[in-house]
């Protein structure tokens, strides 16, 4: 069930999949900007209110494993939204990375999970928590 969740599609060739027996709560929003961007979340899954999967530039995916709950105001995302570049070279230091959560994890209010991050099967990420590495089961 989807109550009011919001849904920005800026791209081609992108997709959201959403599972079975799912509730997206009220203020939760999907972002999908570039091309070939992939949202898959899995069986069973919740999310309370107030949270954003974003998934930026080419071939970006988040992918979230069956019987996960997302409490309120978290923010999953692949990119940093913006470029850095290195002064000296001029080449381009921040690309985008896949997120993946495995299945029956658990994410606490005003979590943050940042680019190239896994999250191990049952894992717990705590309230005000920002993941920038891989958390093991």
């Amino acid at each position: 069930m989807l109550n009011h969740v919001k849904v920005r599609i800026v791209g081609n060739g992108n997709s959201i999949k959403i599972g079975n027996n799912c509730y997206i709560g009220k203020g939760c929003s999907i972002w999908l900007e570039g091309n070939n961007v992939t949202v898959t979340i899995g069986d069973r899954c919740t999310f309370t209110h107030d949270t954003q999967l974003c998934a930026q530039e080419d071939n970006s995916q988040i992918s979230i494993g069956a019987d996960c709950m997302f409490s309120h105001h978290i923010n999953v995302r692949t990119s940093d939204s913006h470029l850095i570049y290195d002064i000296q070279t001029g080449k381009r230091m921040n690309y985008a990375k896949n997120v993946s959560i495995g299945e029956h994890v658990w994410i606490a209010p005003e979590a943050k999970i940042m680019k190239g991050c896994t999250i191990g099967d049952g894992a717990i990420i705590g309230s005000n928590a920002v993941v920038t590495k891989d958390v093991p089961r």
